[in-house]
């Protein structure tokens, strides 16, 4: 049974309330500015993800981030997902490594099970006008 995936945030942070065990998902973002390129994002950077119809036990997913100029796969990662039963809400949080930025254009975080895709994050990568006062560091987040 393929998963389906609910929800994928890139953030700066996400907390998890000790006492509900509730996520708080703080700084999310989908562009990102620098003001030369190539250039390699390094901050610390998580993706929430929440799935369901993921079967018992565990099942391997991969995130991968790719130039949608040219499909080119420029990072990725695998992780494991452990799920009571399909009916079950998954939320995980994992940390995303550093990944390039070669231009400026268009990018995607995609979720892939057994090699398919089966959701994906639009991330757009500008550049940065020399003297921007709201963006102020090179591969700042809004």
């Amino acid at each position: 049974m393929k998963p389906v995936l609910q929800a994928l945030v890139l953030a700066d942070q996400v907390y998890v309330d000790a006492l509900s065990g509730k996520k708080v998902i703080a700084g999310t973002f989908s562009t990102l500015w620098s003001e030369k390129f190539p250039w390699v994002f390094s901050r610390t950077t998580y993706a929430f993800i929440s799935l369901t119809e993921v079967d018992q036990g565990e099942v391997t997913l991969q995130l991968r981030y790719v130039d949608l100029s040219n499909n080119q796969v420029l990072m990725k990662c695998e992780f494991g997902v452990k799920s009571p039963g399909p009916l079950t809400t998954v939320e995980l949080v994992t940390e995303v490594p550093s990944f390039p930025m070669p231009h400026e254009g268009a990018y995607a975080f995609e979720l892939l099970w057994q090699d398919e895709i089966i959701g994906s994050l639009r991330i757009s990568v500008e550049k940065m006008s020399s003297g921007a006062e709201s963006h102020s560091e090179e591969g700042d987040n809004e």
